[in-house]
This record gives structure tokens, C-alpha cells and sequence, in this order.
């Protein structure tokens, strides 16, 4: 019974947010809109915590949250300069750089929402998380493979994660 009750709290979450971002983006609100929307809400809700089951995502550590969001936009804003001069250099006929490196999270970090920051951000994309099933939550998730454009570091990454980029 209670895992009903929590699948159904989750999908009521996934409808309501997705009915108000719906409803901000919606010019004229009629009640034929509010129908549409109230079903394609409904199906989507589901559809996320289909999915949310399926990859057994969780939140994870929160450890250092503040520091990391103070973090984003600086590393936002370095990677879009790094970006537009990787892109200046490929039109002179340079060669881009970038390539897949493994890093590990600092402990007490979970990976679905470190990943989802890493990600956010023009100089790094995450494209997988290793670990072992069998292996306590802590233990597990805790190196990511990313591609980065360029070997530098931005301090949201020195704050997400620890040691050097393998």
C-alpha cells in the first residue's frame, strides 16, 4: 500500500508541475485548453515516474549544494568564452579539442544532480556513471565519464568532484 501511495504522490507532483508550466506557456486559457493540457499532464506524469523507476534515479548527497549553485553561473559563463574560442579557432582551420574523461564525485555528492549541473553548462556533458550494482548507495555513482571541450577546470567541477580527470 505505501509503495501505491508514493507512486501515486509522484505522479500527482510530475501533473501539477507539468500542468502549471503548461499553463504559463498557454496565451488564452480556455476550458478546452485546460482538458488538453489536464491530459497530456497526466500521461506525461506517468511517463516520468515510468521512467524514474525504470533508471533507479535518485537524488543523492546534497553535499556542498549552495557552493555548487553559486558555482554554475561562473562556470556557465567560462564555458561560453571557451566555447566561442574553440569555435573562433575552428574556423581559422584549428583542430577542436575536447574528449571523454572519468572523474570521481566527492563523497556525500549524488550523482543525478551533479551530472544534471556538470551538463548545464557548455564545456561538459555527462555520459555515463559507473558503478557497481551490489555496492552500497555511498559506494556506488560515484565516477562519471563526461566530455569536456577543454582541460580546463571550472570551479564548479572542483567543488562536484575530487582528484584529477582521468
Amino acid at each position: 500500500m505505501h509503495k501505491v501511495l508514493t507512486a501515486l504522490g509522484e505522479v500527482l507532483a510530475w501533473w501539477v508541475v507539468l500542468a502549471v508550466l503548461n499553463i504559463l506557456f498557454i496565451t488564452a486559457v480556455s476550458a478546452l485548453e485546460l482538458a488538453v493540457l489536464a491530459g497530456g499532464a497526466v500521461i506525461a506524469a506517468v511517463a516520468a515516474r515510468t521512467v524514474h523507476t525504470a533508471s533507479g534515479a535518485r537524488l543523492g548527497g546534497t553535499r556542498q549544494w549552495g557552493a555548487c549553485l553559486l558555482a554554475w553561473p561562473g562556470a556557465l559563463l567560462t564555458d561560453l568564452f571557451r566555447l566561442w574560442w574553440l569555435t573562433a579557432r575552428a574556423l581559422g582551420g584549428r583542430a577542436s579539442e575536447g574528449s571523454l574523461k572519468t572523474m570521481t564525485l566527492a563523497p556525500g555528492t549524488g550523482a543525478a544532480w551533479a551530472c544534471a549541473l556538470l551538463s548545464a553548462t557548455p564545456g561538459a556533458y555527462v555520459v555515463d556513471v559507473r558503478g557497481t550494482r551490489g555496492e552500497a548507495p555511498a559506494a556506488r555513482e560515484r565516477e562519471v565519464v563526461a566530455h569536456f571541450l577543454t582541460d580546463g577546470r571550472t570551479r564548479l567541477e572542483n567543488v562536484l568532484t575530487e582528484g584529477p580527470r582521468r
